[in-house]
C-alpha cells in the first residue's frame, strides 16, 4: 500500500512530524513518501493520504488549504488521515478548542478523513521574526501567555501511537 504524507510546515516542526510518522508507517510495511504540500502536482498512485499542517493565525497554513481544495475530489476517493500541530493544544481544553475553531470544517467534510487529531507543536521564539511574534501575540486568544510555550512540546509517543492506529486501520481494511 502506497502512502503519501503531504504536509505544510512554516518553520520545520510539522515537516519533522511528517518524517517521523513516515518512519513509523514504513516500519509497519507501508511504502511511504513525505513531501511538502506546495510541491505536489498530483496524488496519483497513492492509496492513502496523510495530511499535516501547522496552525497559524487560528487556521491551517495556506499551502494545506490550497492542497486540499485542489485535490478534494481525489482525496474523497481515498483513505485520508489528518493532524495539525498547534501550541494551543498545551492549554486546558486546548485540543477541543483547536478541533472546533482552527479546523477548516468545510474542507474536512469534502474529504471525509478517517481520523483527525491535534498535537502540541514546537515554538522557538528566537526563530520567529518580529512580525510573526506580533501576530502571534495579537491573535492569541488562550489563557496562558504564549511565551510560556517557548520550546518543543511535541509528544513523540502520542504521535507514534497515532501512526500505529493508521497502520492498524489500513491493515483491518485490507483484511
Amino acid at each position: 500500500m502506497k502512502v503519501l504524507i503531504a504536509y505544510a510546515s512554516a518553520h520545520g516542526s510539522t515537516a519533522e512530524v511528517a518524517e517521523f510518522i513516515g518512519h513509523v508507517l514504513s516500519e509497519r510495511g507501508l511504502s511511504v513518501t513525505a513531501a511538502s504540500a506546495d510541491t505536489l502536482s498530483n496524488i496519483k498512485g497513492y492509496d492513502v493520504i496523510v495530511l499535516g499542517t501547522a496552525i497559524h493565525a487560528g487556521t491551517w497554513l495556506p499551502a494545506m488549504t490550497d492542497f486540499v481544495s485542489r485535490f478534494a475530489d481525489e482525496l474523497a476517493q481515498r483513505s485520508v488521515f489528518m493532524w495539525v500541530n498547534c501550541i494551543r493544544v498545551m492549554e486546558q481544553y486546548g485540543e477541543e478548542h483547536v478541533m472546533e475553531h482552527y479546523m477548516v470544517h468545510e474542507l474536512l467534510r469534502k474529504i471525509n478523513p478517517k481520523s483527525v487529531t491535534a498535537f502540541a507543536g514546537k515554538l522557538d521564539l528566537q526563530s520567529v521574526d518580529w512580525n510573526e511574534r506580533w501576530t502571534l501575540a495579537a491573535r492569541y486568544d488562550g489563557m496562558t501567555w504564549p511565551s510560556s510555550f517557548d520550546g518543543d512540546f511535541r509528544n513523540w509517543d502520542e504521535i507514534r501511537t497515532w501512526a500505529h492506529q493508521i497502520a492498524d486501520t489500513l491493515k483491518t481494511a485490507q483484511a
